[in-house]
């Protein structure tokens, strides 16, 4: 029989989306399936929809209120599967997904297979690549990705469980940045897929698009950690230094007083100017991308400036 599973669902007053989320896993072509429900304290009518789910696959976990984080951390200790598979109860997958994910990782002897995540604002889009491109990369390459924010999230891959042994969530804002490339970094290699396979919903309560101050506050100081926790491992890797300007160029951008005093009292600009490297302008982000970068280094405010105009 194939490997157990579990599929980590964790919901929070879901009542609008928990039919299609709970649709899209029970009816995957993979059918060994654990799915893990954490209800993490919902007050609208998300359980009584549940219940009304009669699949024998199906485990509800409800907890008082703890947040994303520790609701995921109570998803892992409590799974069975071999593999873990984590989706947000407003998100939606290909209903081949997990058996897609699940034989990249044994034909590749991979602990870790992902593939490509796509933002819609309907249940109805979807979107997929002609020319399908499956590869083993190494974690070095698989942390550049990570780190540029191309696969920074937890919920578009397939992981054993074991990589969890020693690794939780935090009781943060922040909270697949400060986990994923820690998983990344146990391991030796990761199977890639350009398809896309898992959708995301933007909408108003997406936690993904509110930009408050906590929130920011909380991303900086998460994109820092993981920066210099990388930096010990590999000291020369450019793309290191272009995450850390990166985050601290997108909290400038929040003009909130908080968020901008924040920032004096850490000396954010003047770590981003000790950051900044000619190897950034050889590395291999696109050349807009070095533009902002450089234009950021010589003056922030004017670049704020810019970016406000190009985007009214």
């Amino acid at each position: 029989m194939k490997d157990l599973i579990t599929v980590i669902i964790n919901v929070y007053n879901g009542e609008k989306f928990i039919n299609k989320c709970l649709d899209c896993i029970i009816n995957q072509t993979y059918k060994n399936l654990e799915i893990l429900i954490i209800n993490d304290g919902s007050t609208d009518n998300t359980l009584n929809i549940m219940k009304k789910y009669k699949d024998k696959r199906i485990r509800v976990i409800s907890t008082e209120n703890k947040g994303l984080s520790l609701s995921r951390n109570v998803g892992i200790d409590n799974a069975l599967g071999e593999y873990l598979y984590f989706i947000d109860v407003d998100d939606f997958i290909e209903l081949d997904t997990i058996e897609y994910l699940y034989n990249m990782c044994k034909r590749t002897n991979t602990l870790i297979s992902t593939c490509r995540s796509l933002q819609v604002k309907d249940f109805n889009n979807n979107k997929n690549v002609k020319n399908e491109n499956i590869k083993v990369i190494s974690k070095e390459d698989m942390l550049k990705k990570v780190l540029l924010y191309d696969d920074v999230a937890i919920w578009n891959k397939l992981i054993h469980k074991n990589l969890f042994n020693d690794i939780r969530f935090k009781n943060r804002i922040a909270n697949d940045i400060l986990v994923t490339y820690k998983l990344v970094l146990k391991t030796d290699k990761i199977s890639y897929s350009n398809k896309v396979k898992y959708y995301y919903l933007k909408h108003d309560n997406s936690i993904t698009y509110k930009n408050n101050e906590d929130r920011s506050i909380d991303l900086y100081n998460a994109a820092l950690e993981r920066y210099y926790y990388i930096k010990k491992i590999y000291p020369n890797l450019i793309e290191n230094e272009i995450s850390a300007i990166y985050r601290i160029m997108y909290t400038y951008f929040n003009k909130s007083e908080k968020v901008q005093h924040f920032l004096k009292e850490v000396k954010a600009i003047k770590l981003s100017k000790k950051l900044f490297s000619i190897n950034i302008l050889t590395s291999k982000i696109k050349f807009k991308e070095k533009i902002k970068i450089t234009l950021f280094y010589i003056t922030p405010s004017l670049y704020r400036t810019i970016r406000k105009i190009r985007y009214k």
